[in-house]
């Protein structure tokens, strides 16, 4: 894929926003930039527009979203938006993308979190969404990075009742001691850092020191005990920003919410099964699933039925829910990178919620076998270091953020192109208003029968989902006829809906035919009154489905 910026590298804020400004600069009949607020400390959250707006403004064709970084470590999903952002404008040109860009809109928000992501990238610490204290302070071990090696690992401090020990077949990596294990060399592990409080009896992780999750601070089902789902829904501006921005583009028909890791599409709803979804909606999920399996090679796994959720126990206020649930978009989230498929785990065995110990630890040394022949620079051996509260301990294992959680950069380019193709076929999936035909016929003494034939040429119908039509936010389809003295007909009408070729219900197999097919189009008639020459002008719009526009001019 064309690309105007290299992939091999994670960007910080200021390069985030030297592209999309370059972007905005370089590309201004295409593209347009603006920030949706400064965050606490004053970083811009940026949103772009891009669309050819040579036949048509940004809120007059149907809208792909595209987001990522929601959580701060997951640098890897804003890396993924702006690698499509940038095939579309450096490509704009190749037809096929010049093709997308005169039929759709696609909006970005690259970083939902730049506060979060400047601290991941630049410092060793490990942090869910963004830098902001919540909850009270606990004692314990806190993670920090004291080798100074730039990565916070493993420690782990040999004492005779510590429950665990180096595995015989793989030393470098730690196993469970035996119940019946009376000799030999065994430890407590702790990740890499320095107590906080008392050192007592019991030894433990200090809980992370900025909890909040933006994934649980969306009014979906929001669940106020549930860690990190903030005071109330929307408390933090990012989350705000973000909603706001979708509530306002109504043409947002269908949405990517990029994360990391696991190498998985996860389809709402969360909240219950999606066996009490609207069949139809499941069925369009079903087939988005299906493209981003053929572009990604990753599964689609419903978000309460694949991670075996219970009524009480599930991801609440979670963006992607939100979308879909709240705003009747067909939203999915991509979860970017599985370095653990690449060692031969499926995500199957990854997510069994009943593994064994002995399994557990065989999937470790299926990942370290690869990291040694693909990225050996990011294990470090365990190496002795002199603890100033525990004494001697052995600090080691791997760098997580950029192994596990987010591909090695090497691996980067790769990743972001996975991403663009699927959502450059995810987008062809929205509603497209045309007028098939639109004709005058004369009928003597200036009168007129005038004839138009409108149409959905997309796979969704124009209301997009049966879970837009319940929220009541479907738009109806707007008529207008201009340029004659209508006799029969209005010169403003609405038209409630036209379904999508994802609709038609016929069927086929050796021994018949059977069903009946979509209602993509409809016939509309009008009798007016104007001599020869005269130019008469349909204009066809809805919010989700895009505008279309034609003249006849009578005999």
């Amino acid at each position: 894929m064309k690309t105007t910026f290299t992939y091999d590298h994670y960007a910080d804020y200021a390069e985030l926003t030297a592209r999309l400004v370059y972007f905005s600069e370089h590309y201004p009949d295409f593209a347009c930039l603006r920030s949706l607020g400064k965050t606490p400390e004053g970083r811009d959250l940026w949103a772009m527009e891009v669309t050819d707006l040579s036949c048509g403004d940004f809120d007059e064709k149907p809208a792909q979203h595209i987001d990522g970084n929601t959580h701060a470590g997951e640098v890897t999903g804003s890396m993924a938006a702006l690698h499509q952002l940038d095939v579309l404008l450096t490509g704009h040109a190749e037809p096929q993308i010049a093709k997308l860009l005169r039929a759709y809109t696609f909006t970005f928000i690259p970083r939902i979190s730049p506060d979060g992501a400047e601290v991941y990238l630049k410092t060793p610490q490990l942090l869910r969404s963004v830098n902001r204290v919540s909850g009270k302070e606990q004692s314990g071990v806190v993670r920090q990075d004291l080798d100074q090696d730039g990565v916070i690992r493993w420690m782990r401090i040999p004492d005779e009742t510590g429950a665990w020990a180096a595995d015989e077949e793989e030393p470098r990596l730690l196993r469970r001691r035996r119940p019946d294990e009376m000799d030999g060399v065994f430890y407590t592990v702790m990740p890499e850092g320095m107590l906080r409080g008392e050192k007592g009896e019991i030894l433990k992780a200090a809980p992370a020191q900025w909890g909040l999750d933006f994934n649980r601070n969306y009014p979906c089902w929001w669940k106020p005990q549930q860690p990190g789902a903030g005071n109330y829904p929307l408390d933090n501006p990012e989350t705000r920003a973000v909603a706001d921005f979708l509530i306002a583009h109504h043409n947002i028909g269908v949405m990517v919410t990029h994360h990391t890791s696991g190498g998985m599409i996860l389809n709402p709803p969360g909240p219950f099964s999606e066996a009490e979804q609207d069949p139809l909606d499941r069925k369009i999920y079903h087939a988005i699933g299906a493209l981003a399996t053929e572009e990604m090679g990753y599964p689609l796994l419903n978000l309460y039925d694949g991670f075996h959720c219970t009524e009480t126990d599930y991801a609440a206020g979670a963006g992607d829910d939100w979308a879909y649930l709240n705003r009747g978009i067909f939203a999915v989230t991509a979860e970017l990178w599985d370095l653990q498929s690449r060692a031969g785990i499926s995500v199957e065995d990854q997510l069994d919620p009943d593994l064994s110990e002995a399994q557990q630890l065989q999937q470790q040394k299926l990942t370290l076998a690869w990291i040694d022949a693909h990225c050996p620079q990011a294990w470090k051996p365990w190496t002795p270091l002199k603890h100033p509260q525990l004494g001697e301990v052995e600090i080691g294992g791997l760098d997580y953020k950029f192994t596990i959680q987010n591909c090695p950069p090497a691996y980067l380019r790769e990743e972001c192109e996975k991403a663009t193709r699927f959502a450059l076929r995810q987008v062809c999936l929205l509603p497209r208003l045309a007028i098939l035909r639109f004709e005058a016929q004369p009928l003597g003494h200036d009168f007129v029968k005038v004839t138009a034939e409108i149409v959905n040429r997309g796979y969704l119908p124009t209301w997009i989902s049966r879970q837009r039509q319940a929220m009541k936010l479907a738009e109806p389809i707007q008529i207008t006829l201009e340029g004659a003295k209508i006799v029969q007909g209005q010169a403003r009408s609405e038209m409630e809906a036209l379904e999508g070729y994802g609709q038609d219900q016929t069927e086929l197999s050796f021994s018949s035919v059977y069903g009946q097919t979509a209602a993509l189009r409809k016939k509309i008639e009008w009798i007016v009154r104007a001599p020869a020459g005269t130019t008469v002008r349909l204009n066809v719009r809805c919010a989700q489905a895009g505008q279309a526009s034609a003249c006849c001019v009578i005999d």
